[in-house]
């Protein structure tokens, strides 16, 4: 009988035991897709994450369900942009702690997207790093040597955007104002058919003024963010018989991106080839 009782005993510690190692693993959770590659660069497979913003929706207009709440409430840790980004993410109650990646960040008031400039972008990182190696002490060693590793890529890039500051042509119009830390960081000029919000229709006399600026200054190209509707970049650049060139503010990332091997570092590579083609 004791032999019994011990036979059945057994699956239940074997049970019990790889409940608690599953649970000792730290859950993280990120608001969207920087946040979420940023943080995955840093803790490797130490930590679950687990992104929230799915790739197809804007952050600025997303707003979580309740499973999508209940997850950020249970996470040890959330990472999030801004206060001024994912203000939703700012309501969550979580067990755990809340980072915000750009507390460090000398900012630009009303444009939130800060990790379009790959040096806010290596500042984001180090602040993750830092917060999480105070979150999960016996992993801080491993999080910092990540960190390192990953920041070298950030430099690497950075050093190719510093290359826009020698050019003569500093000027490029986008959709909607979202490069302005790209811009200011760069030596550029950005100049926005919309304000934040992509959606907004610019009306009649700003388009007119901005072709005016366009013609001036000799403009031959109108960017335009793959994941908004295009319309209104498109009639600006008939207008005045410029080109479409994409760009990309690097929020999401789809699946099928990421199967071609798409990456905040790619994509950004993308946008600076993409900028060259005006500076010329």
């Amino acid at each position: 009988m004791k032999k019994l009782l011990l036979l059945l005993a057994i699956p239940a510690l074997l049970i019990l035991g790889g409940c608690t190692k599953l649970a000792s693993k730290p859950e993280v959770v990120t608001t969207f897709e920087p946040m979420y590659e940023f943080t995955k660069a840093i803790v490797g497979d130490k930590v679950k994450v687990e992104n929230i913003v799915p790739a197809s929706q804007e952050v600025h207009e997303f707003e979580p369900s309740a499973k999508q709440v209940a997850t950020m409430t249970n996470a040890q840790a959330l990472i999030y942009n801004s206060a001024d980004l994912e203000k939703w993410a700012l309501k969550v109650k979580n067990d755990g702690v809340k980072i915000e990646a750009s507390k460090d960040v000398d900012k630009i008031q009303g444009d939130p997207h800060t990790w379009i400039s790959p040096k806010q972008a290596i500042v984001e990182v180090n602040t993750i790093a830092e917060a999480l190696g105070k979150a999960f002490p016996d992993d801080k060693a491993t999080f910092e040597k990540n960190a390192a590793n990953y920041v070298a890529k950030l430099k690497k890039l950075d050093a190719e955007f510093d290359t826009l500051k020698d050019a003569k042509q500093k000027t490029f119009i986008t959709q909607h104002e979202a490069f302005a830390y790209l811009a200011r960081d760069y030596g550029m000029n950005e100049i926005a058919i919309a304000g934040l919000d992509p959606e907004v229709e610019p009306t009649a006399a700003t388009l007119a003024k901005l072709k005016g600026e366009m013609e001036k200054a000799g403009l031959k190209n109108v960017y335009f963010e793959g994941n908004a509707n295009s319309k209104i970049a498109e009639t600006l650049a008939k207008s005045v018989g410029a080109n479409l060139i994409g760009i990309n503010t690097v929020e999401g990332i789809s699946d099928a991106q990421k199967k071609e091997g798409a990456t905040y570092l790619t994509l950004m590579e993308e946008n600076l080839k993409a900028l060259q083609q005006t500076i010329k």
